[in-house]
C-alpha cells in the first residue's frame, strides 16, 4: 500500500475529529500538496453536514460513545500498538496505523456521523455558517463561491463554474488579516463542470477575508495577481 493511500484512508476519521493529534498534523501537511485528499475531505465534510441536518437534536444514551470507542479499539491489535509506540520517533503515526477492514471502518464513520447528527458531541446539532463569496465577473463569468464554517472542524471552500486551468496552474487559497496576506495551506483544481472544493487545514486564524488566486502548481508565497474570489469573514 502506498503512503498516499494510507493518508486518504485516514481522511474520514480526520473530518470527524477522531484522528489522534500527531496523525492529524501529518495528514494536514500531506493535504497541503494533495488535491485528491483535499477533495475527499471536502466530500466527507459535506456528507457529515447532510447527516447532521437530517436529524433533530436529541441526546442519545451515554453507552453510544463507549460502543464506538470500543469498536475502534477492537480494530487495532495490541501488538501493533506496541510496535508503533516503539517506532514513534522514526515514522509518522499515519503510516504505522493499521487499517480496519473497509466494512468496519465505514460502519464506524457512519455511526460517528450519526452521533454528531443527534447531538452526541455537543448536546445539539452542530452550528454552521455559510458565507457567499464575491467573484470577479470578468475573470470568472457565471462562477459562484461559498465558505462553509462549522462550529468544530475545518472551513471548506466550495466553488462552481470555475474554468479548468492549463497545465502547471492551480487555484490557491489565502487568508488576509489587516492587509497581511498569507497562504491558507489549500491548493485546489476543479472538475470538468467547474466544481471544486478545498478544506482549510489551519482554519481562519482570525482573518478578515478568504481570497483565491491562480498560481503555479506548487503554490506561491504571496499572490501574483489580484484575488478572483473574495469572501469576507
Amino acid at each position: 500500500m502506498s503512503e498516499h493511500q494510507r493518508y486518504i484512508d485516514n481522511v474520514a476519521a480526520y473530518v470527524l475529529g477522531a484522528l489522534p493529534e500527531l496523525e492529524a498534523e501529518a495528514l494536514k501537511r500531506h493535504m497541503m500538496g494533495c488535491a485528491e485528499c483535499q477533495e475527499e475531505a471536502a466530500r466527507l465534510s459535506h456528507s457529515a453536514d447532510l447527516l447532521a441536518r437530517s436529524a433533530d437534536p436529541v441526546r442519545p444514551p451515554a453507552s453510544l460513545r463507549r460502543a464506538l470507542l470500543d469498536q475502534a479499539r477492537a480494530d487495532v491489535p495490541p501488538s501493533s500498538l506496541a510496535s508503533a509506540r516503539g517506532r514513534k520517533h522514526r515514522f509518522p503515526l499515519a503510516v504505522l496505523r493499521p487499517r480496519a477492514p473497509l466494512a468496519v471502518s465505514m460502519a464506524i464513520v457512519l455511526l460517528a456521523a450519526a452521533a454528531i447528527a443527534i447531538g452526541h458531541l455537543n448536546g445539539s446539532a452542530p452550528e454552521r455558517r455559510t458565507l457567499a463569496g464575491h467573484v470577479d465577473e470578468v475573470a470568472l463569468p457565471g462562477a459562484t463561491a461559498e465558505l462553509d464554517i462549522p462550529r468544530a472542524g475545518e472551513p471548506v471552500l466550495r466553488v462552481h463554474g470555475l474554468p479548468t486551468l492549463r497545465a502547471g496552474r492551480i487555484y490557491e487559497v489565502w487568508l488576509e488579516r489587516k492587509g497581511d496576506v498569507r497562504p491558507a495551506g489549500a491548493l485546489f483544481g476543479v472538475m470538468a463542470d467547474g466544481a471544486g472544493a478545498a478544506a482549510l487545514p489551519y482554519g481562519l486564524r482570525g482573518s478578515d477575508h478568504v481570497l483565491v488566486t491562480r498560481e503555479g502548481e506548487a503554490g506561491a508565497a504571496q499572490p501574483t495577481e489580484p484575488p478572483i474570489i473574495t469572501i469576507r469573514t
